[in-house]
């Protein structure tokens, strides 16, 4: 809650936990667009936990079923790319699916029930997926403010090879993108959300060490891939542009800077 700090009171909350008030909550304002952007074990230790990700279908229906009732234009669900499974280069929608884990098996099958929902009640679909995103306020465990945590307090790091490439998406570009896809008409169908460019994520390192502690010591190789590592993780946009237009992106090093100097004065 406190990333909405903010905007918190130009937004109207309502408490999931109340769960005798809060779908007639929604149904009381009336939206004519929902984005379910909600996921029970995002972590990455609680992404082989069927049991914990199964907790998510039941939230989903529910919210179909708001729709439904209130007789909404657009329904918008944040899906990921691991529901590709191993990523080995530039990705397009086309491509098979493999879900390596829980947590892509239940994204799988929740876009599943959202197409078949939709389509049987007349609610244009809009299935996004999500490839890497970076930014302030990204929580801790994450690579980049993990690192910049590391660097501010410590004096050196263990770190794979580091030769995976990653098309790091800023936080600020995906929620123009998120926006755009609100206003603009769009078809129904799943589509990749990405950055147009890869970082190799020992250059991303040392950019990080030039500007927050240059005299730290990188141990590349020190650490092993993990098991079903991707080493080129991209996502072909052609799909998204083609129904809102050419995505215009801030420049990394700029936004790299940005959430940098974010972590530093926080």
């Amino acid at each position: 809650m406190w990333r909405c700090a903010e905007f918190e009171r130009n937004i109207e909350w309502i408490d999931i936990d109340e769960e005798d008030r809060w779908q007639s909550a929604i149904i009381e304002c009336a939206p004519n667009v929902i984005v379910h952007s909600a996921w029970i074990g995002v972590e990455a230790d609680k992404r082989g936990s069927w049991s914990d990700q199964v907790k998510n279908i039941p939230f989903l229906v529910s919210l179909l079923e708001i729709g439904k009732s209130l007789r909404i234009k657009k329904f918008i669900f944040l899906g990921s790319q691991a529901e590709y499974g191993n990523i080995s280069g530039k990705i397009s929608e086309t491509a098979d699916v493999s879900a390596l884990n829980a947590y892509a098996a239940i994204k799988l099958a929740s876009l599943n029930v959202l197409q078949s929902f939709c389509e049987l009640n007349d609610i244009n679909w809009i299935w996004l997926r999500l490839f890497s995103i970076f930014g302030e306020r990204e929580g801790d465990g994450w690579l980049i403010p993990h690192v910049i945590k590391e660097m501010v307090s410590g004096t050196s790091m263990a770190l794979t090879p580091g030769a995976q490439k990653y098309a790091y998406l800023y936080v600020k570009d995906f929620a123009r993108i998120i926006k755009a896809i609100i206003v603009e008409k769009c078809n129904s169908g799943v589509y990749n959300i990405s950055s147009n460019e890869v970082q190799a994520l020992d250059s991303l390192i040392k950019k990080i060490k030039a500007k927050v502690n240059p005299e730290f010591e990188l141990n590349f190789g020190a650490l092993p891939y993990r098991e079903n590592q991707s080493m080129h993780m991209e996502g072909d946009i052609t799909k998204i542009s083609g129904q809102i237009g050419p995505i215009n992106f801030t420049n990394f090093d700029v936004a790299l800077n940005e959430t940098i100097n974010y972590y530093l004065t926080r």
